[in-house]
């Protein structure tokens, strides 16, 4: 390897005024050009600027902020109405709502008794009742300010506009003004478009008045620990702006210090590190949405006009061919004039194209009516493999996404079982950013109130954690085939993998306790009643073992 390193005209002054400085610039000149030639751009190509391939790829590295902040506004709205309107895009946003979130999280209550120094018995008492309370408060209205959904329905709502928006903001608000309501604690969502920063403080700058870096609305502290969220009184885009002051930021702290609760919950994904703002799950494919969109409007519009006409026939003197109308956006019937316009501004006699219409033209005209060549063969592969594409990036196999299982049933289950791994992240996400703040403050106000007496609750927070320890658990998923699965979920019991509670939760979402009360219930009517109890080979009840019968005697004793 041969390294050429010419003297330019600072090494020839400097050689000229100091022959040995002049000598130690060249050599270390040719050391950092060996280092260069030896290491280059690295060993990936991706690191390499001269690759023909990438010539038009510019990519900076920037942080997380600076990547997501500028543009959020556009990029919210657009995924917005690809929700709306995009079937694909709507699709995608109920299949992970209603599979993550469905009929609502309930909640697990683990009490750590040992710290607490709770009987077994105590324990299994208090989770009984955190259970029962905590449903019975999330299946009213009572969680939620607006008194419009149930606190499940809440969950929904939140996840929902986390999907779409990236991000949801619930504040803690007590409304005592309320009629009927049984608990005071209340959240209040917000939609992204109102967090705002001040108008003095632009995107990731200090606060002159807190000493804080404020990004997106958000405000925090040295560490990046949100400290106060900037929220506009009044949506941006609301009908009606009520008054210019609803539209200056107001600044609500994060926490209530005094009883370290929060005060404002932000639901959102993070994905890098600093990061202060979510991205909505659309984000990435928002560009192939909109294409196979446009694609399949196309595709139907050429397979109905090919529909359309049926008969054109030429006649001597005949009019015009008119301007074909296939109604307008509003949803009218055909356009006839400029309303409450003169009969001068009125538009051209529209003709408005129908299943089988008729066309008769002058007999010196010439119309020529290409075939659309409709339906397109290549258009279902095609849209297929773009819809594939989408699912991989949103983490829904595309036979979820368009609920099309008819493929093999391994294949089948195999999407099913894909999509409950993203299941799990995602309900364990949203009961650490949503759930456990709720059930926090839920447990907090009863405790306040008196309803309960927890030692410790509000005076150490080791012992609070105790008191509010719990798991999150939603909807079964589907079940291919039940009686496998059944076994399945037997085996795992008998080897304590996991408990009938977990499995109850898992399989439909219920209460395992208040199923066994039921269930004893129902026994006892079978047995009052003189019917036989049916019992499946391998359960608890089908363990039983038979009382012994008593040994035949022989004739001869």
């Amino acid at each position: 390897m041969r390294i050429d390193i010419g003297a330019n005209l600072v090494d020839r002054a400097v050689a000229f005024v100091n022959p040995a400085a002049g000598e130690r610039r060249l050599l270390a000149r040719t050391r950092m050009a060996a280092t260069s030639m030896l290491t280059g751009s690295g060993g990936f190509r991706g690191a390499q600027p001269d690759r023909t391939k990438r010539r038009s790829w510019f990519a900076r590295a920037r942080s997380a902020n600076a990547d997501i902040l500028p543009g959020s506004d556009r990029l919210r709205a657009e995924q917005r109405d690809a929700a709306m309107n995009q079937p694909i895009a709507t699709a995608a946003i109920n299949r992970k709502t209603t599979f993550v979130i469905g009929t609502g999280l309930m909640v697990i209550p683990a009490v750590d008794g040992t710290k607490l120094g709770l009987s077994p018995e105590d324990q299994a008492d208090w989770e009984l009742r955190l259970a029962t309370d905590f449903d019975s408060y999330m299946a009213s209205k009572d969680a939620d300010a607006e008194r419009k959904s149930t606190g499940y329905g809440l969950q929904s709502v939140a996840a929902r506009g986390t999907y779409t928006s990236g991000d949801v903001l619930a504040l803690r608000v007590m409304p005592d003004d309320q009629p009927g309501r049984r608990m005071l604690t209340a959240w209040k969502l917000i939609e992204a478009d109102r967090l705002r920063n001040p108008p003095h403080v632009a995107d990731g700058a200090v606060d002159p008045r807190t000493g804080n870096v404020i990004a997106g609305g958000v405000e925090v502290d040295a560490m990046g620990a949100p400290v106060a969220y900037w929220i506009l009184k009044q949506h941006p885009g609301d009908l009606v702006l009520r008054s210019i002051a609803h539209i200056m930021p107001e600044r609500i702290e994060a926490w209530d210090r005094d009883l370290a609760l929060p005060r404002v919950v932000h639901v959102c994904h993070r994905i890098r590190p600093e990061q202060v703002r979510g991205v909505g799950m659309l984000a990435t494919v928002l560009e192939p949405l909109k294409m196979v969109s446009d694609l399949a409007d196309a595709e139907l519009f050429a397979a109905v006009m090919s529909a359309m006409i049926a008969i054109v026939y030429k006649s001597p003197g005949a009019t015009p061919l008119p301007e074909p109308d296939f109604g307008d956006e509003d949803g009218g019937d055909g356009a006839t004039g400029h309303g409450g316009g003169s009969p001068l501004d009125a538009a051209p006699p529209q003709y408005r194209i129908e299943s089988g219409s008729v066309l008769e033209i002058d007999s010196d005209a010439e119309v020529e009516i290409k075939s659309p060549g409709r339906p397109n063969s290549a258009f279902a592969p095609f849209f297929k493999a773009i819809v594939e594409q989408i699912g991989a990036a949103i983490d829904v196999p595309a036979g979820v996404l368009m609920l099309l299982f008819n493929s093999s049933y391994t294949a089948s289950k195999a999407e099913i079982e894909a999509l409950y791994l993203t299941v799990r992240s995602e309900r364990s996400w949203f009961g650490g950013d949503m759930g456990y703040p709720t059930y926090e403050c839920f447990v907090a106000e009863k405790v306040a109130r008196g309803d309960y007496a927890m030692p410790g609750f509000f005076a150490d927070l080791e012992t609070r954690a105790a008191w509010l320890g719990c798991d999150w658990r939603g909807d079964g998923k589907i079940s291919l085939n039940p009686a496998q699965e059944a076994n399945g979920y037997k085996i795992r019991q008998d080897n304590g993998w996991q408990t009938g509670e977990e499995i109850t939760a898992e399989l439909t979402g219920g209460n395992y306790r208040e199923n066994i009360r039921k269930r004893g219930r129902e026994h006892r009517q079978w047995v009052d009643e003189g019917l036989p109890v049916a019992v499946s080979p391998g359960t608890p009840a089908g363990n039983v073992d038979e009382p012994a019968k008593p040994e035949k005697k022989d004739d001869d004793e």
